[in-house]
């Protein structure tokens, strides 16, 4: 069966395996953004190539299924200018993220280092995948080093543009985190009128989002809450806790 549309795929933690995800757009050239946590398992069983691997941005629960995928099939591995370094030897990637996620990291899985064919990008550049253009728009203040791509009337914004849980838009703001910057970032995405958006913690949604999310830290009314028990709700409470924590560092910087 040949690889059509949007496929939203769940690449988060066994345990937990919705609190991520990748997308997968198929034209002429196939384009997955985001490779998930190590320690998942992604359905591709439709996917019999894949052309181009999006990294949004080099932190763990993105970047965990790289090496797998580049064994696999090969794509061109598309990450902002300076940062494939990041791929290729991943200590310094795991100690970060160990750093900010604590024991969170046992659960995700440490990244493995990679060889790739890299393409780096700064945004602004465009892709040709067939019948679609693929748009690479820099979207700092989740991470300096982040990109969203728009694809069509899709905009997949990795984690700079919040996620959504049950309807609800959440902060995507762990510490070192830059308040104004991703402001801006989430006014230049509202201003590109996306139809739907790709939010990596939430899956697809309308572009509504955007300015729910934007008027949602504008107010500094970041704190939730989201209905989901178990396992799965305590991870994802974890999550929050070291978000509210980015944003609330970032806020007593800009006031110093």
């Amino acid at each position: 069966m040949p690889c059509e549309g949007i496929h939203s795929i769940a690449s988060g933690p066994i345990e937990f395996p919705e609190l991520v995800y990748s997308f997968v757009v198929c034209d002429e050239k196939i384009v997955m953004i985001d490779a998930g946590v190590s320690n998942t398992v992604m359905d591709l069983s439709f996917l019999d190539k894949l052309d181009y691997l999006v990294i949004t941005h080099v932190h763990l629960d993105h970047v965990g299924g790289v090496s797998e995928l580049v064994q696999r099939y090969k794509p061109k591995v598309i990450v902002y200018q300076g940062y494939s370094k990041y791929l290729r030897d991943t200590r310094q990637l795991n100690e970060s993220g160990r750093k900010v996620l604590g024991d969170l990291v046992d659960i995700y899985g440490e990244v493995e280092g990679v060889e790739a064919d890299f393409l780096e990008v700064k945004g602004g550049e465009e892709i040709n995948l067939g019948r679609q253009k693929m748009k690479v728009v820099y979207t700092p203040g989740h991470a300096k080093h982040h990109i969203s791509v728009m694809i069509n009337d899709v905009l997949y914004t990795g984690d700079s543009a919040g996620g959504r849980f049950n309807g609800i838009p959440i902060p995507t703001t762990p510490p070192p985190f830059d308040y104004l910057k991703y402001l801006e970032s989430l006014k230049l995405q509202i201003s590109l009128k996306p139809r739907m958006v790709g939010l990596s913690h939430g899956g697809l949604a309308p572009g509504r989002h955007l300015e729910e999310h934007y008027q949602q830290m504008v107010e500094k009314k970041y704190r939730v809450e989201v209905d989901i028990g178990g396992i799965q709700g305590e991870i994802l409470r974890r999550h929050l806790e070291i978000n509210y924590r980015g944003i609330e560092e970032s806020l007593a910087k800009e006031k110093q």
